[in-house]
C-alpha cells in the first residue's frame, strides 16, 4: 500500500496544512502552562506530573524549539514563492506591529498602573527609554519599579529573547535566497549538518578535557546562546520541507516521536537542555511531531480557521502572568494559576489578532504575488521561570 509522504498531504490540502492553527494555538498555551512555574515553587527537576518518569524541564524545553521547526517548515515554502524583498517585507510585516503595539502598552498602560515609583521618576528613569529597544530586537527586561518582588524577579517580558533568534533566522533565509541556495537541498542539508556537528564537537572536547581553541567563545556562539539551539532545528523545519517528499506522514510516526522523546528525557536532567548531544537526538523528534500536527486533518478547527491568535498570546501572557503574581503575592496553585492566566490572556490575543495583526496581514498579502502561507513569529526556548520566554512566529 503506498504511504503518503508530507509533499502528497501538503498536496491533498492545497498546500495548508489543516492542523496549523490548533498546533500553533497549543504551543502557546504550552508556553503560558510553562510558566506556572512563576508561582508555586514549581521546580525543573519536579516530575512534570504525579508520578512521571521524567522532569518538568523536559517540557519546558519543547515548546520554542517546536515552534522554530514548525517556522522553518513554513518559511521554507513562503521562500520559495516570494523575492528576497517580499520575503523581508512579510516577516516586517507579521513580527514588529504586533511587538511594538505590545512594548508600547507595556510601557505606557502596564508600567504607570504597576510602578511603585513615582510617574515622574518612572518616566525619567533610563529603563523606560530603553525598553523600547525590544521592538529591534535588542532585549531589555526591565521596566523601572515592575515586578521587583516577584519570584522570578523584575522581568517584564520574558518571551522577548526569541525575537532576535527569530530574526536572524529570517535574515539567514533572506541571505541563502539571495545566492538561490534556499531551493538546493543539499547545500541546506550540510548547513544543518554542519551546525549540529560544530556544537557536539565543541561539547565533546570539553567534556574529554581537550577543548579546541577559542573554545569559550565558540561554546557560546554554538553551545550556549539560545540561537545555537533555535537556529539549527528552524533549518531542520527547512530540510523537512525541502525533502517532504521523502518522509512518510503517520500518525503513528508522530506518537513514537513523542514516546521516544519522553523515554529519552526519563535519563535526563534539567541541565540537559544545554547538552547539544541532547539536542540533536529530539531536534528531528520535535520537527516530525509538530509537522504531522500541523498537516493533521483531525486536528482542523473551523473556528479558528483564519485566526491566528498564537502570536498574541505569546507576545502578551507573560507581563499578564506576572501582573498577576504582583495583584495575588498569595496564590501558589499552579492549575488556578494557569487557568487565570488564560482567561486574562485570551481576550487581549483575540483584541491583538482582531485590530493589529489580520489587518496587517491583508497588508502583507497584497504586497505579496502570492499568499504566503500563514506562520507564527516564534517563539523563542521555553524555559519556565527565567528571562527565557518562549515563542515562534513565521
Amino acid at each position: 500500500m503506498t504511504r503518503e509522504t508530507i509533499g502528497d498531504r501538503l498536496d491533498r490540502f492545497g498546500g495548508v496544512g489543516p492542523g496549523f492553527d490548533l498546533t500553533r494555538l497549543a504551543l502557546a498555551v504550552l508556553v503560558v502552562f510553562i510558566h506556572t512555574s512563576l508561582v508555586g515553587g514549581i521546580a525543573d527537576s519536579d516530575p512534570a506530573f504525579p508520578g512521571a518518569p521524567f522532569g518538568r524541564w523536559a517540557i519546558d524545553i519543547a515548546a520554542v524549539p517546536m515552534f522554530f521547526a514548525l517556522s522553518g517548515f513554513l518559511i521554507a515554502a513562503s521562500a520559495e514563492r516570494l523575492s528576497v524583498g517580499q520575503f523581508l517585507t512579510n516577516r516586517f510585516l507579521r513580527i514588529l506591529p504586533a511587538l511594538a503595539v505590545a512594548i508600547f502598552l507595556a510601557a505606557l498602560l502596564l508600567g504607570p498602573l504597576l510602578t511603585t515609583l513615582p510617574l515622574g521618576s518612572y518616566f525619567a528613569d533610563p529603563k523606560f527609554a530603553s525598553y523600547f529597544l525590544n521592538i529591534v530586537g535588542l532585549t531589555r527586561p526591565e521596566l523601572p519599579g515592575l515586578f521587583a518582588t516577584d519570584p522570578v524577579g523584575p522581568i517584564v517580558n520574558g518571551s522577548l529573547w526569541t525575537v532576535p533568534h527569530e530574526v536572524s533566522c529570517y535574515l539567514g533565509v533572506a541571505l541563502l535566497m539571495a545566492f538561490g541556495l534556499h531551493r538546493r537541498r543539499g547545500a541546506l542539508l550540510a548547513i544543518t549538518i554542519g551546525l549540529f556537528a560544530v556544537a557536539a564537537a565543541i561539547y565533546l572536547f570539553e567534556r574529554l578535557g581537550s577543548p579546541l581553541p577559542f573554545d569559550r567563545a565558540l561554546s557560546y556562539v554554538f553551545v550556549t546562546r539560545g540561537a545555537a539551539r533555535l537556529i539549527p532545528i528552524f533549518m531542520l523545519g527547512m530540510l523537512f520541507y525541502h525533502y517532504r517528499r521523502a518522509i512518510p506522514c503517520r500518525r503513528d510516526f508522530a506518537f513514537a516521536a513523542v514516546a521516544l522523546y519522553f523515554a529519552i528525557s526519563s535519563f535526563g536532567t534539567p541541565e540537559w537542555a544545554q547538552n547539544p548531544l541532547y539536542n540533536l537526538a529530539t531536534a528531528p523528534l520535535y520537527a516530525y511531531v509538530v509537522i504531522a500536527a500541523g498537516l493533521s486533518p483531525s486536528l482542523e478547527v473551523s473556528a479558528l480557521k483564519g485566526n491566528d491568535y498564537s502570536y498574541g498570546i505569546y507576545l502578551y501572557a507573560f507581563p499578564l502572568q506576572q501582573s498577576l503574581v504582583a495583584a495575588f503575592p498569595d496564590l501558589k496553585n499552579g492549575a488556578v494559576f494557569f487557568l487565570l492566566s488564560l482567561a486574562v490572556v485570551a481576550p487581549v490575543a483575540v483584541l491583538s489578532w482582531r485590530f493589529v495583526e489580520k489587518p496587517i496581514l491583508k497588508l502583507r498579502r497584497r504586497g505579496s504575488r502570492q499568499a504566503p502561507a500563514k506562520t507564527l513569529a516564534v517563539p523563542a526556548t521555553a524555559q519556565a521561570p527565567a528571562p527565557t520566554g518562549s515563542r515562534a512566529v513565521a
